[in-house]
């Protein structure tokens, strides 16, 4: 690289070597810029990538947290049907017990 610059600066006028440097350094500092925006465009869309994946995922859960509640409470309503059924035979039969125990009294 120092040798070609060394090759080229002889063909360039002591008037023109200011503007020459100007533009060499803008070109580079053009391309270190692009460079650091490709670096940055790659993490942001690592970064951007990454949370769509997990609001996919919470997302899915939720999905299956719902579907969860909802068979528990299916769950819960059954039971308590169940439940209610149990207690009316068991009055059913505490009242057929005290009948009997009048009738065994009685004779």
């Amino acid at each position: 690289m120092v040798e070609t610059i060394t090759a080229i600066l002889p063909f360039i006028s002591p008037t023109a070597l200011p503007l020459v440097v100007v533009i060499l350094g803008g070109l580079y500092i053009y391309r270190k810029i692009g460079n650091e925006r490709k670096e940055t465009k790659a993490e942001r869309d690592k970064d951007s990538q990454d949370l769509h994946d997990k609001i996919l995922k919470l997302d899915f859960e939720v999905t299956n947290i719902k579907g969860n509640v909802g068979h528990h409470q299916e769950v819960l309503e059954d039971l308590r049907n169940q439940i209610n059924v149990l207690n009316m035979n068991i009055v059913k039969l505490t009242v057929s017990m005290e009948n009997l125990v009048k009738n065994l009294e009685n004779k």
